[in-house]
């Protein structure tokens, strides 16, 4: 029997029939794999969900488009497991990422678990961070970090209304809410830079930025003015 640990993986996807199975095949292979993968289509046209027709243990969910965020959403309020991680469409799991996170949140001081990784850069790929390039990279992505459940319920979902840019403002305001955040010094997800990326899309991606950067300043003048009062 294959031993499971508790935790749900959600994979969003749009359009992402030439990686998914990629993406799929890396969560599969974890030792201990989740006890839930859950793949939310978001009204893709591309016919990549029936690609896992193979996989029996993934679920496929699917919706009208409504962007990355809702599909994270959808995936958060229709799994169980008290663990959730996520992956995108195009990246790919390392070995031994379940097993080295999972065993960071036994401490009931870590919320979320963040990890290293290191870019693919397919022919042809149009980015603006080519310093960047064959170097290990610590970014708060959604693919280098497992999350207790009960963070989600402490501060709420990803905002759906910010196209791009949702997971940095679900971060600040973890940061800003005071969970507790750890890092594995350990390259635990390739992340696949090709020229259909949304990240590479600067301007949309930095006003995303921006606008998470100014909700959380405004979260802490507020708190401190409550303070101050």
């Amino acid at each position: 029997m294959t031993e499971t640990a508790p935790v749900a993986a959600i994979v969003p996807v749009f359009n992402g029939r030439r990686y998914i199975r990629d993406a799929i095949d890396s969560i599969v292979a974890q030792e201990p794999r989740p006890s839930e993968i859950v793949v939310v289509d978001d009204g893709s046209t591309d016919g990549g969900a029936e690609l896992l027709a193979g996989h029996s243990d993934v679920r496929v969910l699917r919706q009208a488009n409504a962007g990355e965020a809702a599909a994270r959403n959808r995936g958060i309020r229709e799994t169980t497991a008290p663990l959730l991680a996520f992956l995108d469409q195009d990246d790919v799991w390392l070995p031994g990422k379940l097993a080295l996170q999972v065993a960071c949140l036994a401490d009931p001081a870590t919320d979320i678990v963040f990890a290293q990784h290191r870019l693919m850069v397919e022919d042809g790929a149009r980015w603006f961070r080519r310093d960047a390039l064959d170097r290990v990279l610590t970014a708060e992505l959604p693919g280098t970090m497992i999350v207790k459940r009960s963070a989600f319920a402490r501060i709420g979902l990803y905002r759906e209304d910010i196209r791009l840019g949702s997971d940095v403002d679900w971060i600040l305001r973890a940061r800003d809410a005071g969970l507790g955040f750890r890092l594995v010094e350990a390259v635990l997800l390739l992340r696949r830079m090709h020229r259909t990326n949304a990240s590479i899309d600067e301007d949309a991606f930095m006003s995303g930025l921006l606008r998470a950067t100014r909700a959380s300043v405004r979260r802490k003048r507020s708190a401190q003015g409550r303070d101050e009062g």
